[in-house]
């Protein structure tokens, strides 16, 4: 049983490693941007949204871990709480951890990536453009995402960085790969 944590930017591919795992792995993806655009849907403000839906995201990675699911965290890693959480919950269910990060060093495609997904709430329209609950004003979208880049945290060590720039169908093996080593 592993807890695979998702890590990056918004639109680096955090969602499309994702999918995989599930697909291939039969893994339950607990993705944030579905739980944070519900949470706001249900009212809360964007402050207190952050943090009760990353409380329900731990809480559902819990619960399908003593159900003996592997389970796929999909969301960005900027503070190290989000890590450290992830590596306790697989301890206390004695599942592997795993983390992945995608990285896009290729902004221009990152934005073409941002326009052309299906939209959460949640969810950038563009580089330049935040989500609309974060006031939705243009923003030097380049400079925050190389900000996020150098803010994501990571475990110290076994984790894989993915370099989201390749075609999928190189960087998929990879993820397998990282997936069934032990240890």
């Amino acid at each position: 049983m592993f807890l695979l944590q998702m890590s990056g930017v918004p639109g680096s591919g955090k969602s499309t490693v994702a999918a995989h795992v599930v697909e291939k792995y039969g893994a339950v993806a607990v993705d944030y941007d579905v739980i944070k655009s519900a949470v706001l849907d249900a009212g809360f403000d964007l402050g207190g949204s952050t943090r009760a839906s990353y409380e329900v995201m731990y809480a559902m990675a819990r619960h399908l871990l003593v159900q003996g699911r592997d389970v796929v965290m999909d969301s960005p890693c900027f503070w190290p709480r989000i890590v450290n959480e992830g590596i306790a919950i697989a301890e206390e269910n004695g599942a592997a951890y795993r983390y992945v990060e995608c990285r896009v060093q290729d902004l221009q495609q990152l934005d073409e990536r941002l326009r052309r997904r299906p939209r959460l709430r949640t969810h950038r329209p563009s580089l330049n453009q935040p989500p609309a609950d974060a006031g939705g004003e243009p923003v030097d979208g380049e400079a925050l995402v190389r900000e996020w880049m150098d803010k994501a945290h990571r475990p110290a060590d076994n984790y894989l960085q993915l370099d989201m720039d390749r075609p999928l169908a190189d960087v998929l093996p990879e993820v397998d790969h990282y997936l069934k080593q032990s240890g």
